[in-house]
C-alpha cells in the first residue's frame, strides 16, 4: 500500500470545500490543525465506505469488518464532535451545511430516507423474476420505512418542544 502525502490532501478530499476552509480560517493558529482534523474526518469516512463495502463481499471470519466498522462509526463520532465543539462546520454530508440544530439535521434525514424508500419501492414493486438482489432490497425498505416513522416522531417531538418553549417565553413576558 502506498502512503498518502499529507502535503497533498487537499486533493483526496470529499468535500471539495477544503481549499475555501484554508483560506478562511488559517489566520489563526489552531485552525490549521482543525483543519487537518476535517481532512482525517474525510479520510475516516472515506475508510469506513470502504470496509462497508469490504464487509459486503467477504463474509468470513478472517478479518474483522464488523468491529472495524463500529471502531470507524465511533471514531468519526468523536472527530465530528470534536470539529463542532470547535466551531468549525464537518463536512456538508456530516451536518456541516446546517445550523447544527436537530431539527435541521432530522430534516435532512427525513428528505433522505423520503427518497431512498422511494427508489427501493420502485425496485421492489416490478414483477419478481427471481433476482437475488430483491430480498435484500425488500429489507432495506422495511427498516428504510421504520427509520421514517422514528425520524417523524422525534421530529414531531422537537417541534412540540419549541411551541411549549415559545408559549412559556410569551405567558413570562406578560408576566410583570
Amino acid at each position: 500500500m502506498t502512503a498518502i502525502d499529507h502535503t497533498q490532501l487537499h486533493a483526496l478530499s470529499v468535500s471539495g470545500l477544503e481549499r475555501d476552509f484554508h483560506r478562511r480560517y488559517t489566520a489563526h493558529p489552531d485552525h490549521a490543525e482543525l483543519h487537518q482534523l476535517r481532512l482525517a474526518l474525510d479520510l475516516q469516512v472515506d475508510s469506513m465506505l470502504l470496509a462497508l463495502g469490504a464487509a459486503a463481499r467477504d463474509h468470513t471470519d478472517h478479518v474483522p469488518w464488523q468491529r472495524w466498522l463500529i471502531e470507524d462509526l465511533e471514531l468519526a463520532q468523536v472527530l465530528t464532535a470534536a470539529l463542532v465543539e470547535s466551531q468549525v462546520e464537518p463536512t456538508p454530508a456530516l451536518g456541516g451545511a446546517t445550523s447544527g440544530m436537530a431539527r435541521d439535521s432530522l430534516d435532512n434525514l427525513v428528505a433522505r430516507y423520503a427518497s431512498m424508500e422511494e427508489l427501493l419501492h420502485a425496485a421492489v414493486r416490478r414483477p419478481h423474476t427471481g433476482q437475488s438482489w430483491r430480498a435484500a432490497a425488500s429489507h432495506a425498505l422495511i427498516r428504510c420505512r421504520t427509520r421514517l416513522e422514528e425520524l417523524h416522531l422525534h421530529r414531531a417531538a422537537i417541534h412540540e418542544r419549541a411551541a411549549a418553549v415559545r408559549q412559556a417565553g410569551g405567558e413570562s413576558s406578560t408576566d410583570p
